[in-house]
């Protein structure tokens, strides 16, 4: 099939959106468990990046392929948004 090349490339790339956009989730999962190495911990920064460029690779794959995928652009949005909320609602005031 002649479109097969670029779907397969389009389902590569939004299945490494989730994973940078899930690494934060299964990161804070591990990093409860004891004796987890906390040299794993990533300033905020850092995240908004792996978040950037999450969105950026589920949009190329919604170029590429599926439009769907344009979807999985907001699984990093969420996240970011809910730790704003999140943080701004543990901070005493």
């Amino acid at each position: 099939m002649p479109g097969q090349p670029a779907k397969s490339a389009a389902n590569g790339f939004g299945i490494a959106s989730l994973v940078c956009s899930l690494s934060f989730w299964v990161l804070l999962g591990l990093s409860y468990i004891p004796g987890f190495p906390k040299s794993l911990d990533l300033s905020f920064n850092y995240w908004v990046a792996i978040w950037f460029a999450a969105i950026i690779l589920a949009l190329i794959a919604a170029a590429r392929g599926n439009r769907r995928w344009a979807w999985a652009a907001l699984l990093p949005l969420a996240t970011f948004f809910f730790l704003i909320i999140f943080v701004n609602l543990r901070e005493p005031t």
